[in-house]
């Protein structure tokens, strides 16, 4: 070897541990910058002609497994996820806080459960009357900020996506930038090792956001898929991902998704914090938010049932229905309802101050029952109307006004049947604008999945247009919500209804991921199902809003007293004509020409009616005996007594119900003046006592109730139970979400850390062996400059001998 060859080899090993050292150096520097790995200079023989030339600088590479790269993305997507939904269940739960917490929603009921009881124990006193009030203020104001709250929930979340998306883009574009100098580098035969480094941390940082797959190519650059290839996110340039913010969330609403080249992407996103955030906007808070409506409805009818059974004491003046009406609507009724004038004291203002109103009315309409109150014997003493498309009864003369509903049943637009008061919202103590011109179905995860239910049908009924006199749907197993709504819009039309209003009738909206059926008319309408489709559907009249709609009745809050106490008189009837000899036949009592015939006088309630013939020979005591002689009305403790009263100067027969539920007589006979119930005067005697206190007891009752029939919503099942339970639940519920997602958070956010230690371990820096690395360097380094030195020796050496 010529001293010029070992000089060159020397300066080649310098120049080789002077890289080396300055890439140790780098590795040391760097130790505890995050996302750097640990960069290695290969070391190569460097030839001439076959002859070893010293040594080089080969390919400077990274320390880096990309196996558990791509694995640590794929849980930084999981991780993401989680996080996101374990950030907004947490708000969720300081939201409802917990079953012990005096501002939970149940602690809320329970203390109007409270108030309702100490009510039904002192009802004439006021004191407990405002605290029932403001307890049900209470209750409804937290059911408004429910509402209200996680609407707001979902705003910030769309905030959040959009922020989220923002950040997508911009690591996408970083992205491209860093390709594009690996590109350049590479081609320039430089190293590329940090640009790399800088290109995992905003692979890492955008795997939280969105799930990603990668692939990468010959010139060094890398492709980036999400949704398992099925997107490309960046290929050369990027795909903007675009999100556009709604407005404004309402219950029953959906928001906006994300597009990419035009098209909705959000159905295929897998992980990420875009995937949670998706899910706890249109899934999650939409499913809680029904359950709160859920828990409104019942405990609003509950209440609102036993409200309208009762009256106050003394009886109002008036009543006003909260639900919205036209006179041509048509109503589906059966039983009948009594309406009475009494005076202050509760007492009839006449003996015929009020009327047994049969159902259905002649026409069967809402103005059907306007006409019947007016023309029976009580319309001297009050009168009914509509006023602003509501049922107003009211005294004339500083009448006052009562309701029996006694066994009335109205079906409501969604199949629900309601006493007459309680339909129309004469007396509500919650009160809510009740109409059924908008019927929807609960939500549904899908619209075009088959409801797998028995074939059979549906009538739509309205009092105008196309649907007077009921338009008939038919439905199969197979049939989806898309085909149902198809298959109201072509049974429309086939009435003569235009393909365009078809269309603005029947209609499925998107409340988040999920689906409702809507049928809107411009009238009230009323859907029977021969089938089970409508209770599979959920239809309703209540509308996804309704918790955030609720307030106690104004004319309650302005004046407690009209919390009903007592309940109009329909348990205790009497005659008012002596009757001298009971088991004689009655004077003037039923036909007298052949041939024989018979009267029958009917007692009805919520139990099979029973029929009591008579005829001219029947007496006081048949009467009495025939009522007693019934298995059905002794079973309801109905029972009949004849007795003497002194001041009619005679005998007279009383019938009463032991447990004070309501009953009615209809008598065949009228308007005959041979009737029993004109002849013997048969009727009531007075309206309400002052120490009635049976409705207050019921109120207080409602509480206990374990057959409140909850629907199933998305995330709790159906089941019966109290509303008090119901409540509860919700909130264990929320909480037990909660829970999970902190551990399923913790649980990823775990795997996360162990995998970037594994990470950490084969590619981080450790400063021991930089250390020695360094020494060695340094070694080779020094022990290259004494060949260098000794070589520079021997060139003096020899010039000196020339």
């Amino acid at each position: 070897m010529s001293l010029t060859q070992a000089l060159n080899t020397a300066i080649s090993g310098l120049n080789t541990a002077q890289a080396r050292i300055a890439i140790t150096s780098s590795n040391i520097s760097n130790v505890n910058t995050e996302g750097y790995s640990k960069k290695i200079a290969g070391q190569e023989t460097l030839t001439l002609d076959g002859t070893g030339a010293g040594s080089q600088i080969a390919d400077i590479y990274r320390n880096v497994n990309e196996g558990l790269l791509r694995e640590v993305r794929g849980e930084l997507g999981k991780a993401g996820r989680e996080e996101a939904r374990y950030e907004f269940f947490q708000r969720v739960q300081t939201l409802f806080g917990t079953v012990q917490s005096d501002a939970a929603i149940s602690q809320r009921i329970n203390d109007l459960a409270d108030a309702f009881e100490q009510l039904g124990v002192t009802p004439d006193q006021n004191s407990p009357r405002i605290e029932a009030i403001e307890s049900a203020i209470q209750v409804v104001e937290s059911f408004e900020k429910l509402s209200s709250q996680l609407q707001d929930m979902r705003d910030d979340i769309d905030d959040q996506i959009t922020d989220e998306v923002n950040s997508a883009n911009t690591l996408l574009s970083q992205i491209a930038d860093l390709n594009t100098g690996i590109i350049r580098l590479k081609n320039l035969g430089q190293p590329t090792t940090e640009l790399e480094d800088q290109r995992d941390q905003k692979l890492n940082a955008l795997s939280k956001i969105i799930d990603i797959t990668t692939f990468s190519r010959s010139d060094g650059s890398m492709v980036i898929y999400s949704a398992a290839g099925a997107n490309t996110l960046l290929d050369r340039t990027p795909n903007k991902l675009t999100f556009t913010q709604t407005a404004g969330f309402e219950p029953g609403t959906g928001g906006s998704g994300i597009t990419l080249n035009g098209e909705d992407i959000t159905d295929t996103l897998r992980t990420g914090t875009l995937k949670g955030l998706f899910e706890m906007r249109d899934a999650e808070i939409p499913a809680i938010n029904d359950q709160v409506n859920e828990l409104a409805g019942e405990l609003r009818d509950a209440l609102n049932e036993e409200h309208n059974k009762g009256t106050a004491f003394p009886p109002p003046a008036n009543l006003s229905g909260n639900r919205i009406v036209a006179a041509s609507d048509p109503l589906t009724a059966t039983g009948a309802f009594r309406v009475a004038a009494l005076d202050a004291d509760g007492q009839l203002v006449a003996s015929d101050s009020w009327a047994d109103i049969a159902l259905p009315t002649t026409p069967a309409t809402v103005q059907g029952i306007v006409d019947a109150i007016n023309n029976s014997d009580a319309g001297s003493y009050l009168t009914a109307s509509l006023i602003d498309n509501k049922l107003v009864i009211e005294g004339t003369d500083g009448n006052r006004v009562a309701i029996n509903e006694m066994d009335s049943q109205i079906t409501t637009g969604d199949g629900r049947k309601q006493g007459m008061s309680h339909y129309f919202g004469l007396n509500d103590f919650i009160a809510t604008v009740k109409q059924s011109d908008t019927i929807t179905t609960s939500a549904q995860r899908s619209s075009t999945d088959a409801l797998n239910i028995t074939a059979n049908s549906f009538t739509i009924s309205a009092g105008s247009g196309v649907l007077v006199g009921g338009v008939t749907v038919n439905y199969t197993a197979t049939d989806s919500l898309e085909d149902i709504r198809d298959n109201i819009r072509t049974a429309l039309q086939g009435a003569g209804m235009t393909v365009a209003d078809s269309e603005s009738t029947a209609f499925i909206v998107e409340d988040g991921d999920r689906y409702r059926l809507v049928i809107e008319y411009n009238a009230n309408l009323t859907v029977t199902d021969s089938g089970t489709l409508s209770s599979k559907l959920g239809l309703t009249e209540d509308q996804p809003n309704l918790s955030g709609n609720m307030s106690v009745s104004s004319a309650i809050q302005n004046d407690p007293s009209r919390i009903v106490r007592g309940q109009m008189n329909a348990d205790t009837y009497e005659t008012t004509t002596a009757v001298v000899n009971p088991d004689n036949a009655i004077p003037n009592l039923g036909p007298l020409v052949p041939p024989p015939l018979n009267y029958t006088l009917t007692v009805s309630g919520e139990f099979t009616d029973v029929n009591i013939t008579y005829d001219s020979t029947s007496s006081l005591q048949d009467i009495a005996d025939a009522i007693n002689n019934s298995a059905t009305l002794t079973d309801n403790n109905i029972t009949a007594e004849v007795v003497f009263d002194s001041q009619i100067g005679g005998y007279k027969l009383s019938v009463t119900d032991a447990d004070g539920d309501a009953f009615y007589f209809t008598d065949s006979g009228l308007p005959n003046a041979d009737a029993l119930t004109t002849v013997l005067g048969l009727g009531i005697q007075f309206g309400v006592h002052e120490g009635d206190n049976s409705a207050a007891l019921s109120l207080s009752h409602t509480f206990e109730r374990t057959d409140i029939d909850f629907e199933a919503t998305d995330g709790l099942s159906g089941e019966r139970t109290s509303l008090t339970d119901y409540a509860a639940g919700i909130v264990a519920t929320a909480a037990t979400k909660t829970k999970v997602a902190a551990s399923s958070y913790e649980f990823q956010s775990g795997l996360v850390t162990d995998l970037s230690t594994r990470i950490q371990n084969e590619a981080g820096v450790n400063l021991d062996e930089e250390m020695s690395d360094l020494i060695i360097f340094q070694r080779a380094y020094t022990a290259s400059a004494q060949v260098i030195s000794t070589v520079d020796e021997m060139f003096d050496a020899l010039l000196n001998a020339v």
